[in-house]
C-alpha cells in the first residue's frame, strides 16, 4: 500500500515546525508576563533616558518610604486630550504608580476624569482645582479648550494641591516628580527651614524688592518647605533661634564687630553660612564721575565700562579662621571661554570671546546640591584657599566644590573694569591653575574667638556652650544670579547660575532633596570624560560587546545543530 500523504516526511517537518513555532510563541508571551509580575513586584525597571526622567530619585523613594499616615492622590485629568498632551493621564499613572509600589501600601492613586459626571466636578472644584485653557487645532480651525489637570495629595485632614500641573508633552522637560515629591514633603514638614539674607552691608539685598521677589520664587518652588528672611548685619543682635542659614551676598567691605560675633556664634550652634563674594565692587565715587562726563559727552553713551575697586573685608579673616580664605584676585580662561561680548573697535562693535566667563567642569559631584551639574560658569570668579592643616583634622570635612581647569590664569589684582581689552593681553603677574573658586567646610567649625579678643561689651558667658557641627560655603563671585554684559556673562549662564544658588541654598538649609530631583531637567551639556571612563568604554566596545555577540551566535548554533539531531531522530522512529 502506499503511504499516506498526511504522512511524508515533508509533511511532519512542516507539522514540527509549526508545532515549534506555537509552543515557542507561547513561551515567549508567557515568560513576557511573568518577567513583567516580577519586576513589578520587586520595583524593579530599566531606565534607559539620561537623566534617569523614569525613574524615582533617592529623595523621592526616601519621602514615599516615610509616610507615617497613609496618603490619596487623585489626579483630575481631562481625557482625550490633544497632542502633545494627549499622554499626560497615561505618564502621571506611570508616575504614581512609581511612588505606590515604593510606599509599601501608604501611598494609593486615582485618575479621575471630572467630565464624567458632577460629582467628580465638584471634587476638583473642592481642592481648588479648576479648568485651564489650552490650544488644539484641527485640519480646518484652531480654538481653545477647557480641560482639568490638578493633582491632589489627601493625608488626613491635610491636603497640598498642584492646581495646573505644568506640561509641554516632552518627558524629559516635565518634571513631575518634583511637584509631587515636593507636595509629599510639604504634608510631612510641620515647620518650614529658614534662610535669612544679610543686610545692612550693602549688596542685591539693599536693592528694593530683592528680598520679597525672593520670597516669591521660594514659594513657587518649595512650598512651605523654605522661606526667605532678613537679616541686618548692622543691628547687633544674634541670629533668631528659628533661622537655620544666613546668606552674605556681595557685601561692599567691613560689617561690625557685633556682627561677626553674630556670624561665629551662629556657626557654633549649628547654623550654616554661604558668603558669594566677586573679588571686586562697583566704585561708586569713580563711576559717579564716568557718568558726570558721559553727560558732557553723550557719543560715548553705552561704550563706558562699569568702573570697579577690589574688595577689603574684616570677612575675609573671619572665614580664614574657618579653614576657607577668599583671594581679592581674578582667575580667567582664555581657552574655555563660554560666551561673546560687544567691544567697540575703529571698524564697530565685535562680538568676541570674553576669558572672564569660562565653562568649569571639574565639579565635586559627591555634594548632592551639585549632582545635577556637568558645567558651571562664574564671572570673572575669585580663588579661594583652603587649610590644608585643618582640612586633615578629625570632625572638619572640606570639599573643593568648583575647580577651574590648569588652563586657566590668576590675576593677583582684580582689574578696575572688566571689558575685554582688560584681559586680552597676557600680563607678567599671571599665574597658571588650576584654582578652587568654590568651597565648603561642615563639621566642628573652630571658633573665631579662640585667637581672638571678644567684642567690646561681650563676655564668656555669652559664648555657645555646647557647639554644634555646622556649615560654611564659600563662592568666589556673587555677580551671576543676572547677566553681566561686560565679561559676555548672558541669560543662559545667569540661569544656571540662579539654579547653582537656589541648590546651595537647599544645601545651606540641610535639605537638597529637590535639588537633586530638580537636576533631572536641567540641560546636560558635554563634559570631559575621565580617563577612567574612557578606558571603560573602549573595553566594553573592543571586548564585552563582540564576546556577547560570538556567545549568542555560538548559542544559535549549538541550538540548531540540536533541534536538526532532534528532527533527525524523530524521522528515523517514524518510518
Amino acid at each position: 500500500m502506499r503511504e499516506s500523504k498526511s504522512n511524508t516526511p515533508g509533511q511532519r517537518r512542516r507539522a514540527v515546525r509549526g508545532a515549534n513555532a506555537v509552543v515557542m510563541g507561547v513561551l515567549l508571551v508567557l515568560i513576557a508576563v511573568a518577567a513583567n509580575a516580577l519586576m513589578s513586584q520587586t520595583f524593579w525597571r530599566i531606565d534607559l533616558t539620561e537623566n534617569q526622567i523614569y525613574t524615582l530619585s533617592e529623595p523621592s523613594l526616601a519621602a514615599v518610604e516615610d509616610l507615617d499616615e497613609p496618603v490619596e492622590v487623585r489626579a483630575f485629568i481631562s481625557p482625550d486630550l490633544p497632542a502633545p498632551f494627549h499622554n499626560l493621564s497615561q505618564d502621571v499613572a506611570d508616575l504614581l504608580s512609581e511612588y505606590e509600589a515604593a510606599s509599601g501600601g501608604q501611598l494609593s492613586f486615582k485618575i479621575i476624569a471630572p467630565e464624567d459626571s458632577a460629582e467628580s466636578e465638584e471634587a476638583a472644584a473642592g481642592f481648588g482645582i479648576e479648568q485651564v485653557a489650552i490650544g488644539q487645532q484641527s485640519e480646518s480651525e484652531m480654538s481653545l479648550r477647557a480641560i482639568y489637570k490638578g493633582v491632589a495629595f489627601i493625608k488626613g485632614d491635610q491636603s497640598e494641591v498642584i492646581r495646573d500641573l505644568q506640561t509641554t508633552g516632552q518627558p524629559e522637560l516635565d518634571n513631575f516628580e518634583y511637584e509631587f515629591t515636593k507636595a509629599l514633603l510639604n504634608l510631612q514638614r510641620p515647620e518650614p527651614r529658614r534662610v535669612a539674607f544679610a543686610s545692612g552691608a550693602g549688596g542685591p539685598v539693599a536693592q528694593p524688592g530683592f528680598v520679597q521677589s525672593l520670597e516669591q520664587v521660594f514659594s513657587q518652588l518649595y512650598g512651605s518647605l523654605i522661606e526667605a528672611t532678613t537679616y541686618d548685619l548692622s543691628g547687633g543682635e544674634l541670629l533668631p533661634e528659628d533661622v537655620h542659614a544666613l546668606v552674605l551676598l556681595n557685601v561692599q567691605g567691613d560689617v561690625s564687630e557685633e556682627a561677626l560675633f553674630a556670624i561665629d556664634q551662629f556657626l557654633q550652634r549649628g547654623g550654616s553660612v554661604g558668603w558669594f563674594q566677586s573679588s571686586s565692587v562697583v566704585d561708586e565715587a569713580l563711576q559717579r564721575q564716568l557718568m558726570q562726563q558721559l553727560q558732557q559727552n553723550p557719543q560715548f553713551a553705552g561704550q563706558l565700562p562699569t568702573m570697579r575697586k577690589r574688595f577689603e573685608s574684616n570677612l575675609i579673616e573671619l572665614f580664614s579662621h574657618y579653614g576657607i580664605t577668599l583671594r581679592a584676585d581674578t582667575v580667567i580662561d582664555r581657552e574655555r571661554a563660554l560666551s561673546f561680548s560687544l567691544v567697540a573697535t575703529p571698524q564697530g562693535l565685535a562680538r568676541v570671546s570674553h576669558p572672564g566667563s569660562f565653562s568649569i567642569t571639574d565639579i565635586d559631584t559627591s555634594l548632592p546640591f551639585m549632582r545635577g551639574f556637568s558645567t558651571m560658569a562664574l564671572p570673572v570668579p575669585s580663588s579661594l584657599v583652603v587649610d590644608e592643616a585643618l582640612r586633615g583634622k578629625d570632625g572638619l570635612e572640606f570639599h573643593d566644590v568648583l575647580r577651574t581647569s590648569p588652563g586657566s590664569t590668576r590675576l593677583p589684582s582684580p582689574p578696575g573694569d572688566m571689558s575685554y581689552e582688560t584681559f586680552m593681553e597676557p600680563a607678567a603677574s599671571e599665574e597658571p591653575g588650576p584654582f578652587v573658586v568654590a568651597a565648603t567646610a561642615q563639621g566642628e567649625l573652630p571658633s573665631y574667638y579662640s585667637d581672638n579678643p571678644l567684642p567690646q561689651g561681650r563676655s564668656e558667658s555669652d559664648l555657645v556652650s555646647e557647639t554644634q557641627a555646622g556649615r560654611v560655603l564659600v563662592v568666589g563671585s556673587g555677580d551671576f544670579l543676572g547677566p553681566q554684559r561686560e565679561t559676555g556673562f548672558d541669560e543662559r549662564l545667569a540661569g544656571l547660575g540662579a539654579q547653582f544658588f537656589l541648590s546651595s541654598v537647599e544645601w545651606l538649609v540641610q535639605d537638597s532633596a529637590l535639588s537633586e530631583i530638580r537636576g533631572k531637567a536641567m540641560p546636560r551639556l558635554i563634559g570631559e570624560v575621565s580617563r577612567e571612563q574612557q578606558r571603560s568604554i573602549q573595553f566594553a566596545n573592543i571586548v564585552i560587546v563582540p564576546c556577547f555577540f560570538a556567545l549568542l551566535g555560538i548559542y544559535m548554533m549549538g541550538r540548531r545543530r540540536r533541534r536538526k539531531e532532534a528532527l533527525s531522530q524523530w524521522m528515523s522512529s517514524g518510518k
